[in-house]
């Protein structure tokens, strides 16, 4: 599994489209695809971002070992929008 399907996993897991987590990323719905389709990787600075806004765990994104869940919640919705900014 890719980094890219794990993001789908992880978007459809939080019922969020590619525009909304694009805006939380602050980056555009076009982009999230190409990431999701494995034809961009996102940049660090992204993956820190989509790291603190959900409940996962990085080894699982990046490597693909581990499970999805971590132990500590995600951030509030009204959290995340203001981390993204």
């Amino acid at each position: 599994m890719s980094i890219g399907s794990r993001l789908v996993q992880l978007r459809n897991k939080y019922k969020l489209t590619q525009s909304q987590l694009g805006e939380l990323c602050g980056v555009s719905k076009a982009a999230v695809s190409a990431w999701e389709n494995g034809v961009a990787t996102p940049e660090i600075k992204k993956l820190l971002i989509i790291h603190s806004l959900f409940a996962f765990s990085f080894d699982w994104l990046i490597a693909g070992e581990g499970q999805m869940e971590r132990t500590e919640p995600a951030a509030n919705t009204s959290e995340r929008r203001s981390m993204s900014r």
